[in-house]
């Protein structure tokens, strides 16, 4: 896992957050501030499907913790997830598991997801 946060303060008001393997380990508060979420793009390696899940709370349980916002990864295929006028967050926690129930904490089959968010 390899979270890196991006900021563009002198240029834009944007924040690009890369993950480089994201999976059932939670990645908490990765912009370190309240925004909206703009777009995601997921780069699942695996040949199964994956699941990523985007919670709005600064230390979320995965598996108890609901999300406000699930995406599904074919397996080895790229998804990318754009949300026009963004999605208001005090806090974004991200992670990836196997399946899409909010109570699963299972990690991705086989391998695991990058991400790339665009937030402000």
């Amino acid at each position: 896992m390899a979270l890196k946060a991006t900021s563009f303060n002198d240029a834009l008001d944007y924040k690009i957050i890369n993950e480089t393997a994201a999976t059932n380990s939670l990645n908490s508060n990765v912009t370190t501030a309240p925004g909206k979420l703009y777009s995601i793009k997921a780069v699942n390696g695996s040949s199964s499907a994956a699941y990523i899940k985007v919670f709005d709370d600064p230390a979320p349980t995965l598996g108890a913790t609901l999300p406000i916002l699930v995406i599904r990864v074919t397996g080895s295929a790229t998804a990318m997830h754009e949300i026009p006028g963004g999605l208001d967050f005090t806090t974004l926690s991200i992670a990836a598991t196997l399946n899409q129930s909010p109570t699963d904490n299972n990690p991705p089959s086989g391998g695991t997801v990058a991400l790339t968010l665009v937030c402000s």
